[in-house]
């Protein structure tokens, strides 16, 4: 009997060392962040030259609970079946897509509001008073050679 509980023993250490292979969920999702890394990566150019990208995908393997060797042992099993990694390297695409839609939006919304804001600054002040309304009849007119005045009897010259 206890020769029996070594060699599981042993047997479920050889398996709890090796590699894990990553579920196909979670290698989406790890797919994902992998190529908005890169993408922020390339775009700024100070991290283009600082990166070392194999301790940046260290950091997202990290976050699902896996390391470099699970993810390459789980890479080459889904390359290993090529319609198997397109089909989730498609997925990938098309969470990205709808992301891209959705920040897409969110800026055509922050613009609008900002063009709002624009005109808005650029209104008349309108806690300025009114002019006064005055009647017709009570309004006199006079010609000079170069320009027309108006005038009512209450104001002062």
């Amino acid at each position: 009997m206890r020769k029996w509980f070594h060699i599981v023993l042993l047997f479920l250490l050889a398996v709890s060392c090796g590699p894990r292979k990553i579920s196909r969920d979670d290698m989406e999702r790890i797919m994902t962040d992998i190529l908005v890394q890169d993408q922020q990566i390339k775009q700024d150019r100070n991290l283009k030259k600082q990166a070392d990208t194999s301790l940046v995908y260290e950091g997202i393997l990290n976050s699902y609970g896996y390391d470099t060797d699970d993810f390459l042992y789980s890479l080459e099993y889904y390359l290993s079946d090529p319609s198997r990694m397109e089909k989730i390297m498609g997925d990938v695409a098309e969470k990205l897509e709808a992301e891209t839609k959705v920040v897409a939006g969110e800026i055509e919304r922050e613009q609008w509001k900002a063009r709002f804001m624009r005109i808005y600054a650029q209104r008349p002040d309108t806690t300025l008073p009114r002019p006064r309304v005055r009647a017709a009849d009570t309004l006199s007119v006079r010609f000079d050679a170069d320009s027309v005045w108006f005038h009512h009897p209450t104001d002062t010259l």
